[in-house]
């Protein structure tokens, strides 16, 4: 009777062991990049893991792991070349990226990213006040990282940069009179700015740069699987409107565009002869109005498109 009693309790312990590690969800890591600037990525780990959930099994878990170490955009799209995991980066596409990543091609900001504000040091809107052309603005120097897909756009169009190995040293550069302005998208620059608390620096009021582009969720070239599972994801937020929803509610998206639609900017449209062969992603329900939320009065600077 005694053995029998043993054996119950036995069998009790096992079968509570085996439905705890049942009942242990399966966990699907994915490896999260550190950037080498202060800026918030809530934005695109937030998408991110609503557009992974959609396709999430009943006993998965999605773990984001972050990066111990923060590195430039250039050394993570290295890096994801030879990436065997489930890495995930987020950049501005162009034609060389896509040579190398696997792209979603999803734009996450809906055109927004192409639309450029400066930030500029206080004392100089008079400057930018006198400026109406590309021609005007070409006088100037501008502010990017040595590595983004930005200074060949700027630099196509005829305009003078400046660039920096480490994006975190762009502002103090433009505090010290090293360049002009610090072209910065409008999802980007107020956001920035307010995290800087710095009174010496401003967005200009009344100029805006506009070039095609877009940024997409890239992996490695190797990681089919994992761009699908992202890309029905977000196609799925975008049918359901989810997608609006998060983007219209977000605090970068809101801010930008009210700061836009405050007053008319002088809009100067600039060439990308970047872009990707794939230009446009298809899906109209990607895109804002292509003619963008704000009111502008357009020079071409002499730039045909």
């Amino acid at each position: 009777m005694r053995s029998g009693k043993r054996f119950i309790g036995v069998l009790t312990v096992w079968l509570i062991s085996n439905l705890a590690w049942a009942a242990e969800p399966r966990q699907v890591v994915i490896d999260i990049p550190t950037f080498d600037n202060s800026e918030p990525q809530n934005y695109y780990l937030d998408l991110l893991r609503l557009a992974l959930e959609e396709s999430k099994a009943p006993d998965e878990e999605i773990v984001f792991r972050y990066a111990r170490w923060p590195y430039s955009q250039a050394r993570w799209v290295y890096l994801l070349q030879h990436d065997t995991g489930n890495q995930v980066i987020w950049t501005m596409t162009s034609k060389h990226r896509e040579s190398l990543l696997l792209p979603v091609r999803i734009p996450l900001f809906r055109g927004l990213f192409g639309k450029r504000v400066f930030i500029i040091r206080k004392q100089d809107q008079a400057r930018f006040d006198k400026i109406n052309t590309l021609e005007d603005l070409s006088q100037l120097v501008a502010g990017q990282g040595m590595h983004w897909p930005d200074v060949d756009v700027l630099q196509a169009n005829n305009l003078r940069v400046t660039t920096a190995n480490r994006s975190g040293s762009l502002i103090k550069m433009l505090k010290a009179e090293r360049f002009d302005y610090y072209p910065r998208a409008v999802t980007e620059a107020w956001h920035e700015l307010s995290s800087l608390d710095d009174d010496e620096l401003v967005v200009e009021r009344g100029l805006m740069l506009e070039y095609p582009t877009a940024v997409y969720y890239f992996v490695s070239p190797k990681n089919t699987a994992l761009a699908e599972r992202i890309e029905s994801g977000l196609v799925s937020l975008i049918k359901d409107g989810r997608f609006d929803t998060f983007f219209n509610e977000h605090p970068r998206v809101k801010q930008g565009l009210a700061e836009l639609n405050a007053g008319p900017r002088r809009l100067i449209q600039l060439e990308n002869p970047g872009l990707p062969d794939v230009w446009p992603p298809p899906g109209a329900r990607y895109w804002i109005d292509k003619d963008g939320p704000v009111e502008a009065r357009t020079d071409r600077g002499g730039v045909s498109r």
